[in-house]
């Protein structure tokens, strides 16, 4: 594949982007600071540090409608002063990117209208203009007529959704991604693709879903206008280890040199050394590490990204069944206490989590609190795979029921 040239004063209309010039609007740093300034949790200067931050890149970059949405946040008021300013820099802007457009349609090509309507969709996106940046997107979207270029369009709407964590508009463009490479997407951004589907799905709890893309996505990953690649590789353990069982877990994330090479080195400033121990911890068995590096991590890492902060305690309910599960699956009779000391816990408070999954049926198994043990009822996997069988080829039968009532009608 040849190399695409740096620059160019009329740039041909193919739909392949350099990688340089793609385009970071809608910045989600700038979002997650604001779900961290909204946080309960957060220490007050960290706080305050962040806010100075966030107002600095609000007036550097004139953002009046993100503004807006921050001080209604915080519900404070509004310094009509600054705001008027912005709205005033905003207008202005627009004004002059419209008359681009409007010369480009008299007196130059297709393509100068394209890369005009470009500028305008890019500058509401970048001042965080939910309702105009869609409009924008429609009109460029009409006079794009390479796939590429389409397909870039889609994923800046796709950040959009992601930097107002509007599940209904991420959805909607993730089709319409998925729609257009099958009618002739490239390599890179099919790539991309699996690293934007693998974030929306972890952040509505498909960690099955999310941990098959992220796994796809680090061999070869470039997008990072969404993450940084350490926190793909945490994504990638975290919903891995929910995900996948032993034998997979073992082959796809222990066995992967890219992902091992990040964890062995411990990430920036040694980030990445929590999630090494916790899945060091819970592959190999030592479960009153593993709980200790859980609720680490759910304390200074779940609670305070705004993909995972929904869904920590449903995570972390999930991680001790698996661990239980894990811990039970060799013996047929153990003691409770004995269990309880393995994962550095009481023996209440395993008897409690214990109940909890036995009458959910979710474990499979008895506590003979007389004798203080549990007796571990193992599924006959036969038995269960001749019912499943049984069960689905019933239902089949029934369709093919209802289809032939259709068909002799």
């Amino acid at each position: 594949m040849s190399e695409a040239p740096k620059q160019s004063k009329k740039p041909v209309d193919d739909g392949n982007f350099d990688k340089e010039v793609i385009s970071k609007w809608p910045d989600l740093e700038l979002a997650q600071t604001r779900f961290m300034l909204n946080h309960p949790e957060v220490d007050a200067s960290v706080k305050e540090a962040k806010l100075a931050k966030l107002q600095e890149e609000i007036k550097e970059n004139n953002m009046a409608p993100f503004y807006e949405l921050v001080c209604a946040d915080f519900k404070t008021a509004v310094d009509a002063t600054q705001l008027a300013a912005m709205k005033a820099a905003n207008a202005k802007r627009i004004a002059e990117i419209t008359a681009e457009v409007e010369d480009a349609e008299k007196n130059l090509g297709e393509s100068e209208v394209r890369q005009g309507l470009l500028r305008k969709f890019e500058y509401y996106c970048q001042i965080g203009d939910k309702e105009n940046a869609q409009k924008a997107y429609t009109a460029t979207y009409e006079k794009t007529v390479g796939m590429g270029y389409r397909i870039d369009l889609v994923f800046a709407m796709i950040r959009v959704g992601l930097f107002f964590l509007d599940h209904h508009l991420i959805n909607k463009y993730i089709t319409k991604a998925k729609e257009l490479m099958e009618q002739g997407g490239d390599w890179e951004r099919k790539n991309r693709l699996r690293s934007y589907e693998a974030l929306y799905k972890m952040s509505v709890r498909d960690f099955a879903g999310a941990a098959d893309l992220f796994l796809e996505a680090v061999p070869t990953f470039g997008s990072y206008e969404l993450m940084t690649y350490e926190n793909l590789i945490l994504y990638t353990v975290i919903t891995t280890t929910f995900a996948l069982d032993r034998p997979d877990l073992r082959t796809k994330v222990i066995r992967c040199n890219e992902v091992q090479e990040q964890l062995t080195g411990g990430g920036l400033n040694g980030t990445l050394i929590p999630v090494r121990e916790y899945l060091e911890s819970y592959y190999e068995c030592h479960y009153d590490r593993f709980f200790i590096q859980l609720a680490a991590l759910e304390s200074e890492r779940f609670k305070f990204d705004r993909y995972l902060s929904p869904h920590f305690n449903y995570y972390s309910r999930g991680m001790r069944h698996r661990a239980y599960e894990q811990f039970l699956t060799p013996y047929k009779t153990v003691r409770i206490d004995m269990m309880a000391k393995d994962f550095g816990v009481s023996r209440a408070f395993i008897d409690r989590e214990l109940h909890r999954l036995i009458a959910t049926g979710q474990l499979q198994c008895r506590i003979d609190a007389v004798n203080g043990v549990i007796e571990v009822n193992h599924r006959d996997s036969k038995n269960h795979l001749y019912k499943a069988v049984i069960k689905d080829g019933d239902i089949l039968l029934n369709r093919i029921q209802k289809l032939a009532r259709v068909i002799n009608a």
